[in-house]
């Protein structure tokens, strides 16, 4: 639950043509988990543009469930990437310098359905918070789903020490903490991570009350670091949650340790392709699995490319 965009990626000497994929954090991170084969689902605004579609098509490219809020924009952010992994963000149109529909908080918390915490939950993650999104983080922890919260908007203050009470892992950037200073300690799998800097990590409720540092994972090629953090939170969740064995009483550091270098290796991937999930277009998930299990490389099996030429982003959309 939270963003969940169409990303669109221009790359620098291409401008007139563009790759449109689903984004934002929450749209990231269940594409990535659906690509890895989790019964990953989303809910999320449609509108019925081209936006709409483009990441409609994506999402269930990936395998993800979409539960869509009819009514609600579509965000659209622009990625434009340029030399040596260089990119920044665009939220007006390149093209015709209007600007690009944005993430609505009441408009999207306005339409999420309540029937919706009648689905069977056993990971819940939200990197935006909301007196519905907060509603279904509590009916998911009542079935015993393992819940997730990255924070990183400001906005979410009002809501935050609620959620934090509900959370079994909170990850956030280190560059962002300064923005947060509502950030509270708790029981908690808590990862903060700082690039290029690696990460720490403590879980005061698995005996690790003290943080650890773990150094970065270097990565063979960078393209493009957008969305590292993404694949590294899937990579966490699959690494604890799949074989289970970082829920149970025999848990050690170590063996958490393990789980989060692991991420790190595919975060790192991550970064050898252009755009969040570019890994996945051009190598594909089964790659993405050799490379947390540092296994010998799989063949590759790419998802495919949504591109198509641009007249204007906003009329497209």
């Amino acid at each position: 639950m939270g963003l969940i965009a169409l990303d669109i990626l221009r790359v620098a000497g291409q401008p007139e043509r563009a790759s449109f994929r689903a984004g934002g954090t929450a749209g990231n991170v269940a594409a990535i988990l659906g690509s890895l084969g989790w019964p990953a689902q989303a809910a999320g605004p449609a509108d019925g543009s081209r936006a709409s579609s483009l990441l409609l098509d994506d999402l269930q490219r990936c395998g993800v469930e979409y539960h869509a809020r009819d009514g609600a924009c579509v965000p659209v952010i622009v990625e434009e990437l340029g030399m040596g992994a260089q990119h920044h963000f665009l939220f007006d149109c390149p093209v015709c310098g209007r600007e690009l529909p944005r993430y609505r908080r009441d408009k999207f918390a306005a339409g999420i359905d309540s029937q919706a915490g009648a689905y069977p939950f056993d990971v819940f993650f939200a990197d935006r918070l909301s007196d519905a999104i907060l509603a279904l983080a509590g009916a998911a922890r009542n079935q015993g789903a393992f819940v997730v919260y990255e924070p990183s908007d400001p906005a979410d203050e009002p809501w935050a020490g609620a959620m934090f009470a509900l959370a079994d892992m909170v990850k956030y950037s280190g560059d962002r903490a300064s923005a947060l200073p509502w950030l509270q300690a708790g029981d908690y799998l808590e990862v903060r991570t700082s690039g290029a800097q690696g990460l720490q990590w403590r879980w005061p409720g698995k005996a690790v009350p003290g943080w650890r540092s773990m150094e970065a994972v270097r990565a063979s090629r960078v393209v493009d670091t957008c969305g590292a953090g993404d694949w590294l939170t899937a990579g966490i969740l699959v690494g604890l949650l799949e074989p289970l064995k970082c829920l149970q009483d025999q848990t050690s550091p170590s063996v958490l340790e393990e789980v989060l270098r692991s991420a790190q290796h595919l975060a790192a991937w991550s970064t050898g392709y252009a755009g969040a999930r570019g890994a996945l277009y051009e190598s594909g998930p089964a790659v993405a699995r050799t490379i947390m299990q540092r296994a010998a490389p799989a063949e590759p099996d790419p998802f495919g490319e949504s591109t198509a030429a641009v007249t204007c982003l906003v009329c497209q959309a």
